[in-house]
């Protein structure tokens, strides 16, 4: 059977504070002729309709509804690819309606978190799940998650990947340790910051960079004055791609200690670029990390201790270990692969 060429992919999903969508969208853009993104704010990088999307008003959650299936009748997709099994899943399912195949991506807590903070959540994330021709996790222990919550045992498991062939790179480290999560609850960076003040001033040669930007910023940078010794950390803000590489490439450490997460695209970034991941004990990190093998897991909520067991590893052997681990799970080219084959699978069914 000859394959379908798919022509135009119809993208929804979130744009506020991150840049998933358009990492996405660089992945897979070369496979369409054209790809329109439903979001809601504006972007710069691709053609695009805003719709605002939100739970906490029913009306306006009908009128997104409303102004989404009439993008999808106007634009006839043959795929329509939504991230987030929240209320992007949910408004996309009911305005598709089953017309077009669906793929649905997850991102984390929208299925590790949001189902449990009550039973209209969980309607929500559930109507998304189910509406779904086809789920992607990047964990296999979300997978799970998805199985207990719909009985389904179909969620494809891929990640948006990163290009190694930019960590062949490896110049001399520096006693630098990075953390670049957002500055939000979810993330602890207050727990990054006192957890690290012991282990800098028991080692005055080292710094810390907290990269990124987000609601508890300034709350963060006043703590950090406290807590950490003068001189010994920066909070660069908002990196572009070429600044957060040269931070990766510069540090020893690499540090992020979420309370929930799935497979962090930093955490294989800071892998690729050979630093020492030092990261919270949960079920998607122990999928990539081996404690005191190829990176630290945090326990206990003592990041002195790990940071103090990160340093005295071998970066180099390390580093050797996880590019390796990259290059057979997360790489761009083979996560690629799998989202092509759903577009395939979904087109031929």
């Amino acid at each position: 059977m000859t394959s379908k060429k798919a022509n135009k992919l119809l993208l929804i999903g979130s744009s506020n504070g991150n840049a998933h969508i358009r990492n996405y969208y660089e992945l897979i853009k070369d496979h369409f002729d054209e790809v329109l993104i439903v979001t809601n704010v504006p972007i710069d990088y691709c053609e695009h309709k805003v719709v605002g999307f939100g739970l906490k008003d029913p009306l306006k959650l009908f009128g997104s509804i409303k102004a989404v299936k009439a993008i999808i009748a106007a634009y006839q997709p043959d795929i329509i690819h939504v991230h987030q099994s929240n209320v992007y899943g949910y408004v996309a399912t009911k305005a598709n309606q089953g017309k077009y195949p669906l793929v649905l991506t997850t991102w984390g807590s929208d299925v590790l978190i949001l189902p449990n903070t009550n039973f209209f959540n969980k309607y929500i994330v559930k109507t998304a799940l189910k509406g779904a021709n086809y789920i992607t996790a990047d964990a296999r222990f979300m997978g799970d998650k998805i199985q207990n919550l719909t009985g389904r045992t179909d969620t494809v498991i891929a990640n948006f990947g990163i290009d190694i062939s930019l960590s062949d790179e490896n110049p001399p480290k520096e006693n630098l340790i990075y953390s670049n999560r957002l500055h939000n609850e979810l993330y602890n960076i207050d727990k990054v910051i006192n957890g690290t003040g012991d282990f800098l001033r028991k080692n005055e040669d080292w710094k810390i960079i907290i990269g990124a930007n987000g609601s508890k910023t300034e709350e963060l940078k006043a703590l950090a004055e406290k807590n950490l010794p003068n001189g010994s950390y920066s909070f660069p803000g908002f990196l572009s791609r070429e600044e957060n590489k040269s931070n990766y490439l510069r540090s020893h450490i690499y540090v992020s200690i979420p309370s929930s997460d799935g497979t962090a695209i930093s955490l294989l970034e800071a892998m690729a670029y050979g630093c020492i991941p030092v990261v919270s004990d949960l079920p998607a990190n122990r999928e990539w990390i081996e404690d005191g093998i190829n990176g630290i897991i945090v326990k206990n909520n003592d990041l002195t201790s790990a940071l103090d067991k990160a340093k005295n590893l071998d970066q180099k052997v390390v580093a050797e270990l996880n590019r390796k681990i990259i290059r057979e799970r997360g790489s761009k080219e083979n996560n690629r692969k799998l989202f092509i084959q759903i577009y395939e699978n979904c087109l031929n069914a």
